[in-house]
């Protein structure tokens, strides 16, 4: 396939795709902690973490808990390679064997 394991763009691609799944697993979790934090402190909406997900799911159906997922995903994607890439030049900096 002309992709070795150790090429850059291999590297890349994988945390690439990390970002995607790590963001898919976030995502529903996130926006119950933003609803919940953003709710009016004189009149609470929720009563906690499983009411805020019960009423986001009757009200909106349960892909309303993927709302907002590029910009995470615009987030998330560009943290997961960095990290990878500079972990994996340190690590061959530093003389240890590398992931």
């Amino acid at each position: 396939t002309g992709w070795q394991r150790k090429d850059v763009k291999t590297s890349f691609s994988a945390a690439f795709i990390a970002g995607f799944f790590m963001t898919c697993t976030v995502a529903p979790w996130d926006m119950i902690r933003t609803k919940l934090m953003n709710q009016p402190t004189d009149k609470k909406i929720y009563d906690g973490f499983a009411d805020c997900l019960v009423k986001t799911v009757k009200g909106g159906g349960v892909l309303s808990l993927w709302r907002g997922f590029i910009p995470i995903w615009a987030r998330f994607a560009p943290q997961a390679t960095l990290q990878l890439l500079t972990i994996e030049f340190l690590y061959g900096a530093l003389g240890f064997k590398s992931i």
